[in-house]
């Protein structure tokens, strides 16, 4: 009796090692969405919503899982505080995650870029990186300024750098007043624009070292002046340009990049370390049975 159940055990675990080896890492953590709202201070709360799956749902330490999040939505040298989290949310405060400051007619905000990827390779980097892969990348980001402006961005791996300048009426007013006196041009926002066409479509666009969106598409708010664009995608030749951007005006530019090497998407023996978790845990569960 005990030889055929230790042969039957035997033949599940072969079979259990099987399937998980071919199948590779499954999805156990997966962004759903990030909302962000920014104060007056430049300070921000963010919600962040993910499921877990898998039979992996509720063996990740609620402790561990928190400190990995936090080290990878960290924004600024003053790490984020946690609000409250569960096992679908967190609520986030970002300390320092929009740069404020004054402008003739009112304040200006620039946010910073936030790299989920960062998140991705703390948690793969961890104890359970054996058991668990994850996907940080919020399928929907939306940045709330305090005027309630907002941007919305969906399937990104990085937030974009923003600027948005909340108007201050008595300050446009008084700005509006005083050059009217002084016979000069009523200030405006110093902002223009980049209209990018590409191909192939979801290309990476950085400016200055700063994410700000995917091709194709038109980038808003940006300061007049030179910028060194960047633009990437996985498998596709990397190339760099360097615009002039005027006040007020859109620059169009045509992007087209050329196939280059495709990167590895995830490091060899992931599966076995998949595999042996999976024999582990079946190990456990028919020691409880027994």
């Amino acid at each position: 009796m005990v030889s055929a159940i230790s042969c039957r055990l035997r033949t599940v675990l072969m079979i259990a090692v099987l399937v998980l080896f071919i199948t590779g890492p499954a999805a156990a953590f997966t962004a759903s969405s990030l909302d962000i709202t920014v104060d007056e201070t430049g300070d921000a709360i963010a919600v962040f919503r993910f499921t877990l799956e898998g039979f992996i749902e509720n063996a990740i330490p609620q402790s561990m899982l928190e400190e990995e999040l936090l080290k990878g939505l960290g924004t600024s040298s003053d790490p984020p505080e946690l609000i409250v989290m569960d096992r679908s949310s967190a609520t986030i405060r970002l300390k320092k995650f929009a740069a404020v400051g004054d402008v003739p007619t009112g304040t200006e905000y620039r946010t910073v870029t936030m790299d989920f990827k960062k998140a991705q390779i703390a948690l793969q980097q961890s104890a359970v990186s054996t058991v668990v892969t994850a996907d940080f990348s919020p399928g929907v980001m939306t940045v709330t300024f305090p005027d309630t402006y907002s941007r919305q961005f969906t399937g990104a791996d990085v937030l974009p750098a923003l600027t948005h300048i909340v108007i201050d009426p008595a300050k446009a007013a008084a700005a509006e007043a005083q050059a009217a006196a002084a016979g000069q041009p009523i200030p405006t926002t110093p902002a223009g624009a980049i209209k990018v066409i590409s191909s192939p479509e979801g290309i990476m666009v950085t400016m200055d070292g700063n994410y700000i969106g995917t091709a194709p598409g038109t980038f808003p708010d940006i300061v007049p002046g030179e910028h060194t664009l960047r633009f990437s995608r996985d498998g596709y030749e990397t190339i760099e340009k360097t615009v002039m951007v005027k006040e007020g005006e859109t620059l169009q530019l045509s992007v087209f990049l050329s196939y280059g090497p495709v990167p590895a998407t995830y490091a060899p023996g992931f599966g076995l370390a998949l595999a042996f978790a999976g024999v582990v845990t079946a190990c456990m569960v028919f020691r409880k049975k027994m």
